[in-house]
């Protein structure tokens, strides 16, 4: 099986004009109608010519959704979902300015505070501790933030 010209050129656009993942360019030869054999030759081609790094993608993917305000579980899970190395994760996310992510908590946190609308103060500590486990934070860190609300 030789590497069809026009795809590898399709494929290596898709990669040049943002990074991605090997499950995204499987997605993309899916949609291109690639025989399923042949996804290996073209991922390997594409890695050799740097079009195509797990490492690069991960790296861009933790910075870019810590600046959308995602909190560290919700990365963890969005990587998995698309099938990256748990070791690799790790690496990024422990790598994160633990102090600025902490304080990044904080700030979501007194933003959304006084937009909360319950009847009793446990129940608007509640709909916080739902808000940031919804946006990926871990259980700790959440309680952590909202500590000092009354």
């Amino acid at each position: 099986m030789a590497i069809d010209k026009t795809t590898y050129d399709k494929l290596s656009n898709y990669c040049a004009y943002q990074e991605r993942c090997a499950s995204d360019v499987k997605e993309k030869m899916r949609k291109l109608k690639v025989e399923k054999e042949e996804y290996g030759e073209y991922i390997e081609k594409l890695k050799d010519d740097n079009f195509l790094n797990e490492d690069r993608f991960v790296k861009y993917f933790v910075s870019a959704h810590a600046k959308k305000k995602w909190g560290k579980t919700k990365m963890k899970s969005s990587l998995g979902a698309k099938r990256i190395d748990a070791s690799l994760i790790k690496k990024y996310l422990d790598d994160m300015d633990e102090e600025n992510y902490n304080e990044q908590i904080k700030v979501i946190a007194e933003k959304k505070w006084n937009t909360i609308k319950a009847k009793t103060p446990r129940d608007k500590k509640t709909k916080m501790l739902r808000f940031l486990l919804s946006k990926g934070y871990e259980m700790s860190k959440a309680l952590n933030a909202i500590k000092d609300f009354k």
